[in-house]
C-alpha cells in the first residue's frame, strides 16, 4: 500500500517550505523516521523524516522547488510490491546509471550555496546571557567506518553550512566520519578534525583558531607564503575566541578585483525575509521599555552557580530567572498570552515560551511548552536543549510549534535597546538587555543613596491591533517587581 509522503506544517504561520535537497531516491528502502529529506524555511532547516517503513517508489519534487504545505512530495509503498514491479519492468543497464544522475542535482546546489552568512556559533547566547553556561558542545570522537570505502563528495550527508566550513578550510571529505544520525557530518566533527590539525591550512580570516593552538601552516597555493603566517594567527587566535563563542565573524573577503561580490540568500534566509517584510507591513507595531535592577537576581545566582553548576554540569541562565517571571505574571495578564485571528483574540491557557536562537543561516524560535509547570532548572535545561538542538537542525517539529509568547535576549552581545519583531500569530515579544552595572539613586531607610546596581533593560514590541500601552506597561511593571523583589532563597528546583 503506497503512502503518500506531503510538505508538513512546519509553524503555524507557515504556508510553504522548499525542498533543500533529498537524502534518498527512487528504489531506496527506508525505515520509519528515517530521514527522507531536508526542509527549509523562515523558522526552521529541519530533516523530514518517514512516516512509514518501505521503499521509495516516487519523488515528486525536485531539490530546491518551493511548495505550499499539504503538498504531495513523494510516494513510499509500505509492502514493498510496486518497488518490485519497477524494478522488474527497469532494464538494469539503464537504471545504473540514472542513479548517480538523479543524485548529482541534490547536491550541486549544497556545493554552491555560499549564501548562509555565519551566525552565533554560540546560539544559546540568544537565549541566554554568555555567563548562563551556553558553550557549543563539543563532538564525541567517532569509531572507524569497517571497511567501506572512502565517501565521496556526493556521499557524505551533511547541510549546506557544514559544507561551506569543509570548503573554506579545503578538507578531503574522505577523511571526515560522521557523528550525526545516519552517519550525517555535523559542524562538531569539522571543527573537532580542524582542531586535530588535519585540515591543512590556518583557519580563514575572521576564524578563530582553537584555543591554545596556532593555526597549521598555509598551503602553498595561499596568497600569503607560508614563513610569515604562523606568527600574526597566533597572536590574534585568543582576542578571536571569545568572538566566536558569541557571533561568527564575516566570511573571509577575498582580495579587491575591481568589482562588487553577490551573494545569493540562503533558502532560511529568504524565509526569513519575507516573514519579517510582511509582518511589518501587516502588524502594527508599537514598544514599550521599562529598566529593572537585577540587583537580588545577581547576588541569588551568584550564590547558587557553583553547587548548580557541579550538580548538573551547566551554568544557571538569567533567561531561566526572566522566563520563570514572566510565567508568574502572564496568568495576571491573560491578554498578552494570545494569538491575533483577524476577527478574534485567542487567549492561550498554555504557557509556551518561545525562545530565539540564532543559528548557522538564521534565526530559530524552538518553544518551551508548559514552561509555567517547570522548575528554574528544569526551565535552565530546555534552554540549553532546544538552543544545542538547534544549532545541529534536530528540533522536532512539534518544538517549533505553539508558541505563545517569546523571549529574546538580545543582551548578550551588549545591546542595552532593541526594537524585536513580533513573531505572529504571538501578539508580544519581550527582549532582555544587557545587564551593566551603573549608578543609580536607591531608598536605604528611607534615605535616597547613590548606589552601584547591575540594571538590565528590557523591550516589549506588541500588536497594536490587540494591545494598548496600558496593558503593556502594566505587564512589564508586573514583571519588573518579580525581579526585583527576587528572593535570595528562591529554590532553582
Amino acid at each position: 500500500m503506497a503512502t503518500t509522503i506531503k510538505m508538513p506544517q512546519l509553524g503555524e504561520s507557515v504556508t510553504e517550505g522548499t525542498i533543500e535537497r533529498w537524502l534518498v531516491k527512487e528504489g531506496d528502502t527506508v525505515e520509519q523516521y528515517d530521514p527522507l529529506f531536508e526542509v527549509v524555511t523562515d523558522k526552521v532547516n529541519a530533516e523530514v523524516p518517514a512516516e512509514v517503513a518501505g521503499t521509495i517508489t516516487r519523488i515528486m519534487v525536485a531539490d530546491g522547488e518551493t511548495v505550499k504545505v499539504g503538498t504531495p512530495l513523494a510516494e513510499i509503498d509500505a509492502d514493498g510490491s510496486g518497488a518490485g514491479a519497477e524494478a522488474a519492468e527497469a532494464p538494469p543497464a539503464e537504471s545504473q546509471p540514472e542513479a548517480p544522475a538523479a543524485e548529482a542535482p541534490a547536491e550541486q546546489p549544497a556545493a554552491e550555496a555560499p549564501a548562509e552568512q555565519p551566525a552565533a556559533e554560540h546560539v544559546p547566547a540568544a537565549t541566554a546571557a554568555p555567563e548562563g553556561g551556553q558553550e557549543h558542545p563539543q563532538a564525541a570522537e567517532t569509531a572507524a567506518v569497517g571497511d567501506q570505502p572512502p565517501p565521496t563528495d556526493g556521499a557524505v550527508r551533511m547541510t549546506p553550512a557544514v559544507r561551506r566550513l569543509v570548503r573554506e578550510h579545503e578538507i578531503d571529505i574522505s577523511q571526515l566520519t560522521g557523528s550525526g544520525a545516519g552517519g550525517r557530518v555535523t559542524r562538531d566533527d569539522v571543527l573537532a578534525f580542524i582542531e586535530r590539525g588535519k585540515g591543512g591550512e590556518a583557519a580563514p580570516a575572521g576564524e578563530a583558531a582553537p584555543a591554545g593552538e596556532a593555526p597549521a601552516a598555509t598551503p602553498a597555493t595561499a596568497p600569503t607564503p607560508p614563513p610569515p603566517a604562523p606568527a600574526a594567527p597566533a597572536a590574534a587566535a585568543p582576542a578571536a575566541q571569545p568572538a566566536a563563542a558569541h557571533y561568527a565573524p564575516p566570511a573571509p573577503v577575498a582580495a579587491p578585483s575591481g568589482g562588487d561580490q553577490e551573494v545569493p540568500l540562503s533558502q532560511m534566509r529568504k524565509g526569513i525575509a519575507a516573514k519579517m517584510t510582511r509582518v511589518k507591513q501587516t502588524v502594527p507595531h508599537a514598544y514599550t521599555v521599562v529598566e529593572v535592577d537585577m540587583h537580588n537576581v545577581v547576588r541569588w545566582r551568584e550564590t547558587n552557580q557553583a553547587a548548580y553548576k557541579a550538580r548538573e554540569g551547566i551554568g544557571i541562565s538569567y533567561v531561566a530567572a526572566v522566563i520563570k517571571a514572566v510565567t508568574e505574571t502572564l496568568r495576571q495578564h491573560p491578554t498578552i498570552n494570545s494569538q491575533f485571528a483577524e476577527d478574534k483574540v485567542i487567549l492561550k491557557q498554555a504557557m509556551n515560551i518561545g525562545i530565539a536562537v540564532a543559528v548557522d543561516n538564521g534565526l530559530l524560535v524552538p518553544v518551551i511548552h508548559n514552561a509555567d509547570q517547570l522548575s528554574i532548572s528544569g526551565v535552565n535545561m530546555r534552554i540549553q536543549d532546544l538552543a544545542a538542538r538547534a544549532r545541529i537542525n534536530k528540533l522536532k517539529l512539534d518544538e517549533i510549534q505553539g508558541g505563545t509568547f517569546t523571549v529574546n535576549n538580545t543582551g548578550w552581545f551588549g545591546s542595552v535597546s532593541s526594537m524585536p519583531i513580533i513573531n505572529t500569530p504571538e501578539v508580544a515579544i519581550l527582549s532582555m538587555e544587557a545587564i551593566v552595572k551603573r549608578p543609580v539613586v536607591v531608598t536605604v531607610a528611607g534615605e535616597d543613596i547613590i548606589a552601584i546596581r547591575p540594571m538590565m533593560n528590557m523591550t516589549c514590541s506588541f500588536d497594536h491591533r490587540v494591545l494598548d500601552g496600558a496593558q503593556v506597561g502594566a505587564f512589564l511593571a508586573d514583571v519588573r517587581k518579580r525581579l526585583e523583589e527576587w528572593d535570595p532563597e528562591t529554590s532553582i528546583g
